[in-house]
């Protein structure tokens, strides 16, 4: 397996963070953009979607927004994809259906929520803008796009999955990198082969005491998770030991930042354990 730079993929989870700070009905802002431009990336777009459906909250044709696509002075387009707090409802509803995989060329089958959310992905909030994978094709075919990188989080996990075998597949720009924190698993054996076999860089983060890496479950269901996976393991102590609070991106961004030997990531105030030694 391949080695991790923790920095790196420290700095593409700060920008997951940034989108995750946008309000799912807000536009960004002019502080949000500056947060991204202080990582080093110019803000391109913003990436909109369908509300994940759940049972006990529908969100029915709600559009919200899911992220953005932005750009570095050396022409690497980042899609950075936030997590959404219905991710807890999903988990409540425990019903995991497979659905056709929806990247074209791709095979297997993909969770349905994760699936009806990655078709509606795209650059505007009307219906009928340009998906995500063609707006990056866009970016590509221009020159603009030399490299491209896509991070996400929890349920951003999936759709940065699916959206990096898109890339892979379907534009100029054959090998994507793809950074996931907490993503659950995507979709079925079929799927998680073919991803493998597409993308060659792919990291896949996930803490050990983390419930949503481990959904949906492998039965009665055969889903898979796609390879290269990075382990991350909570001091004793260090995080208050609930689902919440293993799965907060702080969380994640601190431990990476105990592997890189850095402290400068504090925790979420309200998941911090007993035991914790990193910054206020």
């Amino acid at each position: 397996m391949a080695g991790i730079d923790w920095n790196t993929a420290i700095l593409y989870a700060r920008l997951v963070a940034v989108a995750e700070d946008v309000e799912p009905g807000d536009e960004y802002s002019a502080a949000n953009i500056a947060a991204i431009q202080a990582l080093g990336y110019s803000f391109a777009q913003t990436l909109y979607g369908n509300e994940l459906a759940t049972d006990i909250n529908p969100h029915a044709g709600e559009t919200v927004t899911y992220g953005f696509l932005a750009i570095s002075p050396g022409c690497e387009l980042v899609a950075a994809v936030r997590g959404t707090d219905t991710i807890m409802e999903w988990i409540h509803d425990a019903v995991f259906l497979l659905a056709p995989n929806p990247v074209r060329g791709g095979a297997g089958m993909t969770e349905d929520g994760f699936t009806a959310i990655y078709k509606s992905l795209r650059v505007g909030r009307d219906a009928g803008a340009a998906t995500a994978v063609a707006s990056i094709g866009q970016y590509a075919q221009s020159g603009q796009a030399k490299n491209v990188t896509v991070a996400g989080h929890s349920l951003g996990g999936a759709l940065a999955t699916l959206l990096t075998l898109d890339v892979a597949l379907n534009t100029g720009r054959r090998a994507p990198a793809v950074y996931t924190f907490a993503s659950p698993r995507t979709g079925d054996p079929s799927f998680a082969g073919a991803f493998d076999r597409a993308v060659t860089a792919s990291y896949r983060i996930y803490n050990r005491c983390d419930l949503v890496p481990n959904l949906p479950p492998i039965l009665p269901v055969p889903y898979e998770h796609i390879n290269t996976a990075f382990e991350l393991v909570p001091p004793k102590d260090a995080i208050q030991a609930n689902v919440v609070c293993e799965h907060h991106l702080t969380t994640y961004v601190w431990l990476m930042g105990q592997q890189a030997g850095s402290n400068a990531f504090p925790v979420d105030a309200d998941c911090r354990g007993s035991a914790y030694p990193g910054p206020a």
